[in-house]
């Protein structure tokens, strides 16, 4: 049975974590909805595929990322939102700490400085001793994910940000190298704030 579907093993697991482990039981939640979009989707997307999704209930566009780890490693995530959840925040480090995300950049809006210090403090003081996990601000709306595993090129955008989200949201989600290295422009290109 894959581990992150067994409850049992979860919770020996967290048992056994130190204080600087993240344990989300907000990530166990997102299993369990896994579970509903595997029915959905059965598979993820092959090379050059590209699957128009609608959702009819509150859905979090961060869903995707433990999907995708479920299957592959993901060796470099790069993700933009206009917020993000302390919630998200704690799956991510999960997911970095137990190996499923080996890099992880996020591109937040700069808003979001002034809007919620409080989980922008969480996160710096998250990230702060794990080097393979950056965080940039930037003047940004868009909502893309794209994560490259061993041999694909996955691409997640949609209206959906990475906490609370509206009943009906809409996403793309594809796997292709172009469209990959095209978004991969928005966290190589973009204007940053310096936030020093």
């Amino acid at each position: 049975m894959n581990k992150f579907f067994d409850i049992a093993q979860r919770k020996e697991a967290e048992e056994k974590q130190t204080s600087e482990h993240i344990i989300s039981k907000y990530l166990v939640c997102h299993y369990q909805k896994i579970k509903s979009l595997n029915k959905e989707l059965q598979r993820l997307p092959s090379s050059e595929e590209f699957f128009f999704l609608q959702s009819d209930t509150s859905f979090n566009a961060f869903t995707f990322i433990p999907l995708i780890g479920e299957k592959e490693v993901i060796t470099e995530l790069h993700a933009s939102t206009y917020s993000i959840s302390r919630k998200v925040i704690d799956a991510l480090i999960q997911l970095h700490d137990e190996g499923i995300i080996e890099r992880v950049t996020l591109m937040i809006s700069d808003s979001l400085i002034k809007r919620n210090p409080a989980t922008i403090d969480y996160l710096n003081a998250l990230i702060s001793s794990r080097a393979n996990f950056n965080v940039i601000y930037s003047w940004v709306h868009a909502k893309v994910a794209i994560c490259k595993t061993k041999d694909h090129y996955y691409i997640i955008e949609g209206s959906g940000n990475w906490a609370s989200n509206a009943q009906y949201e809409q996403y793309i989600f594809a796997n292709s190298k172009g469209v990959y290295e095209f978004r991969k422009t928005l966290f190589t290109e973009s204007k940053l704030r310096n936030t020093n």
